[in-house]
């Protein structure tokens, strides 16, 4: 057993475990380990040799998830981050993993960041379901700005998959979209292009969020019941 293993291991909770499993479908082995130690044992292991940790396999979802921290986190170049982020994307199998991996990930504006948006590009054309919600959790991470929303607003309403959470994804993307960008976004909501559970997954996540209005949650949600 790695150190890190043992250590996870260590602060493993059993009744943690059965809440991850039912909330997370498709995480695989889970040792049950509360996400404050998760960040903590991630920051040790980016001030020592973490391009060792990466080389080991991840047999529980703890792992995956330290590894995604890492990767998204620790201090390297921009060119190694997104080489190691291509190698890990196709691991991930489950919304946790993702959502995290993305919303850390570290960009900066500019050229490197056009490299990241050039991959979210190609993963939302892959057809894999978790590559495809990748795609669209980066973009809401990272790219809801005025070079790139029209952009990520054609991709998350003509792009389509019917796994669930590559839809959820979509949505919760979406949702944002609306509300830093309501007048771009709400026509685009509501047109034929897109999935129809997309669209009630996103007005959903936009009424139940404080940023929007009454009023602008009314309109959206007379504007699904007609349809």
């Amino acid at each position: 057993m790695t150190p890190v293993r043992e250590e996870l291991a260590d602060n493993a909770d059993p009744k943690l475990r059965e809440y991850h499993a039912k909330m997370i479908p498709g995480a695989g082995d889970i040792l049950g380990v509360r996400m404050p130690v998760i960040r903590s044992i991630s920051k040790k292991i980016c001030g020592e040799d973490w391009r060792s940790f990466l080389d080991e396999p991840a047999a529980f979802y703890e792992e995956r998830m330290l590894k995604a921290l890492v990767i998204a986190g620790a201090k390297m170049s921009f060119d190694e981050r997104l080489g190691l982020t291509k190698g890990f994307v196709p691991e991930i199998d489950n919304w946790a993993v993702c959502d995290l991996f993305c919303m850390e990930w570290k960009m900066k504006k500019g050229p490197e960041g056009e490299k990241l948006w050039n991959y979210c590009l190609e993963l939302v054309d892959t057809g894999d379901e978790f590559k495809m919600r990748v795609s669209a959790v980066m973009m809401l991470s990272h790219f809801l700005d005025d070079e790139h929303i029209d952009e990520v607003l054609r991709l998350m309403t003509t792009k389509h998959h019917n796994g669930y959470y590559y839809k959820m994804g979509a949505a919760w993307t979406l949702s944002y979209c609306f509300m830093r960008y309501p007048d771009r976004t709400e026509p685009l909501l509501f047109s034929d292009t897109l999935d129809k559970e997309i669209r009630n997954k996103a007005v959903q996540k936009i009424s139940d969020s404080f940023r929007v209005s009454k009023e602008d949650k009314e309109r959206l949600k007379a504007k699904k019941r007609s349809l």
